[in-house]
């Protein structure tokens, strides 16, 4: 299976997603694979605990998030 990664800018396939952080899965593989497989049974499958958590543990916040830490930043610097 392949699929265009947008980190990469061209198409790569399931086995390079699964490995390519040192022999960990890269951390945006659910968001791109689950529509095309059940990619987090696999992961439970193949990956211990420890492996899923250093996989995804310090996931980039998303913008909502950013934008409430700067409001509370700011409140309380008044």
């Amino acid at each position: 299976m392949e699929i265009y990664c947008l980190q990469l800018g061209m198409l790569t396939k399931f086995d390079y997603c699964v490995s390519m952080n040192e022999g960990l899965p890269c951390r945006n593989l659910i968001g791109c694979w689950r529509d095309r497989t059940d990619v987090v049974a696999f992961l439970n499958k193949t990956l211990t605990e420890d492996e899923l958590r250093k996989t995804f543990s310090g996931l980039p916040k998303s913008k909502i998030d950013r934008i409430v830490d700067i409001i509370k930043s700011l409140k309380k610097e008044d």
